[in-house]
Order: C-alpha cells, then sequence, then structure tokens
C-alpha cells in the first residue's frame, strides 16, 4: 500500500511540473503578424495562425 501511495505521489507532482511547464510564452518572430497581435495583447486572427494556436504551436509560415 505504501508503494502505490509513494507512486501516486510520484505521478501526481511530475503530472503538476507538466502543467506549470506548458504555459510558456510563445516564440513569434519580430515583426510579424503574430507578434503584432501578441504585443497589442491580442491574437492573430489569420486563419493558417488560428489553426496553429489550436495545435498549441506557433504558424510556421509566418513565423519563419
Amino acid at each position: 500500500m505504501k508503494k502505490l501511495l509513494s507512486l501516486f505521489a510520484v505521478v501526481s507532482v511530475l503530472s503538476s511540473m507538466a502543467a506549470f511547464g506548458a504555459d510558456e510564452k510563445k516564440k513569434y518572430t519580430e515583426g510579424k503578424c503574430c507578434d503584432k497581435a501578441d504585443k497589442a495583447g491580442e491574437k492573430c486572427k489569420h486563419p493558417c495562425c488560428v489553426e496553429a494556436e489550436g495545435k498549441n504551436e506557433v504558424c510556421k509560415k509566418c513565423n519563419k
């Protein structure tokens, strides 16, 4: 029973670390549409950028 509780504790800590690490700031190319929108406190509305945002990525077309 102690091993099971220890395993549960370790898994809980690791999963919470992964959840907090996912909040990293995305790196946009300076001066591109996503960067301008981010600086204005908005999200880029280009279809390619919206699609990439849904995948939790940065648009590769606009941020070369």
